[in-house]
């Protein structure tokens, strides 16, 4: 059962509001490149990548919209929890003392977390354009290391305060 959490209200500072800003400019700018590129694609398109970053299976080009749908739905449903960060599990306990601090961090998390997938899938999406036009081989030899360590860098920016608060107590 969940403890009852304080209900805060975060203002949201600069950088905060930088981040949202970047996210939705590369939202529009996703949204532009699929609308552009989309009569210049052959009718078959990649659709999938190994490891390695070379195609490995191929589809319809309307395909090339599915990325767009799940980067949308991401974006939302990220902004969405963000402003919720009440629901969010914490290694520590919250109280009215340290809510402030724990869901400013938490919320700034989920800022970075959904640039951070956002220029993944963006990036995901230029290439597989890019590999139908024939200007690209793939993705690169290093797009799932560098996909990996960017869809965790978001949990580092926790790590120092909760190191912090352990020794503390």
């Amino acid at each position: 059962m969940m403890n009852q959490r304080p209900i805060v209200k975060i203002t949201s500072t600069p950088l905060d509001r930088c981040l949202d800003g970047i996210s939705l400019l590369l939202l529009i700018a996703f949204f532009g490149i699929t609308v552009f590129y989309y009569a210049s694609l052959p009718e078959t398109i990649p659709t999938h990548f190994n490891a390695a970053g070379e195609p490995d299976a191929y589809g319809d080009k309307v395909s090339i919209f599915l990325l767009l749908g799940i980067a949308l739905l991401i974006f939302i449903l990220l902004r969405y929890f963000q402003n919720k960060p009440h629901l969010y599990n914490y290694p520590t306990t919250i109280t009215e003392e340290n809510a402030q601090e724990q869901y400013g961090k938490a919320m700034r998390m989920m800022r970075i977390l959904n640039l951070a997938t956002l220029v993944i899938l963006f990036y995901l999406q230029f290439q597989t354009i890019q590999t139908a036009l024939g200007n690209a081989e793939g993705l690169g030899s290093y797009f799932m290391v560098i996909a990996l360590v960017a869809g965790f860098l978001p949990l580092l920016f926790l790590l120092p305060s909760k190191k912090k608060q352990r020794i503390s107590k």
